[in-house]
């Protein structure tokens, strides 16, 4: 479901559609929020996405002593760690294509063996979420990670986009009907051609919502 409606244009206008006006009107609202967020790179409503990933080699950046702590685990006996304190293998951190992430539903491993079949993991225990991604743990070169999350930015509660959508529907529906008027008069209308799609002022407005990719 698109951040504004039909009704919402015609309300901000002040004016009436015909049938086939709130039928173009419909492909300008769709094509300014994927304008949106292709700007953003990354969606403005929450929704739920699948993706599968496989894992490159883990030796390649990481440190050897890379480790994180957990209480649930067995300890090893040459830890130098205080009694209560275990040891966690290193860590892979996949970053997933939307951001931020809200919630992780599940997450599979399929390992590099052509017969293997995918193991659920288990939150806290194999994986933690974080807003880019989640981080891994026990994971091999060539594994398969299938994970199922609900990411996006909250766009109906950040009034900011709702009124940059109707601005720049505002200016394509204007132009619109301008070119369709003076098409059926056979006239030239002398009507300069408004921008249209978003201006650099509006998207820089916008900017801190803006994902920064990890190189």
């Amino acid at each position: 479901m698109a951040l504004i409606t039909v009704s919402d244009i015609v309300t901000y206008m002040d004016i009436s559609f015909t049938n086939t006006q709130e039928d173009a009107a419909e492909i300008v609202i769709e094509g300014l929020q994927a304008e949106l967020e292709a700007y953003l790179r990354r969606p403005i409503e929450q929704q739920s996405f699948t993706e599968t990933y496989r894992i490159p080699d883990q030796s390649r950046g990481v440190p050897s002593n890379q480790y994180h702590f957990n209480y649930s685990t067995v300890p090893e006996i040459d830890s130098p760690m205080s009694s209560g304190v275990y040891r966690y293998p290193r860590f892979y951190t996949l970053y997933l294509n939307s951001s931020p992430v809200i919630s992780v539903s599940s997450v599979s491993r399929t390992a590099s063996s052509p017969t293997a079949s995918a193991v659920a993991l288990v939150a806290e225990t194999d994986y933690i979420v974080r807003d880019f991604g989640i981080d891994l743990y026990d994971v091999f070169s060539n594994d398969r990670i299938t994970v199922t999350y609900t990411a996006g930015l909250d766009g109906a509660n950040i009034k900011v986009f709702k009124l940059l959508m109707l601005r720049a529907a505002t200016r394509e529906m204007q132009n619109m009907h301008d070119d369709v008027v003076g098409l059926k008069d056979l006239t030239t209308r002398n009507v300069a051609p408004m921008e249209t799609g978003f201006t650099e002022r509006e998207l820089m407005s916008i900017k801190k919502y803006r994902r920064v990719r990890v190189s």
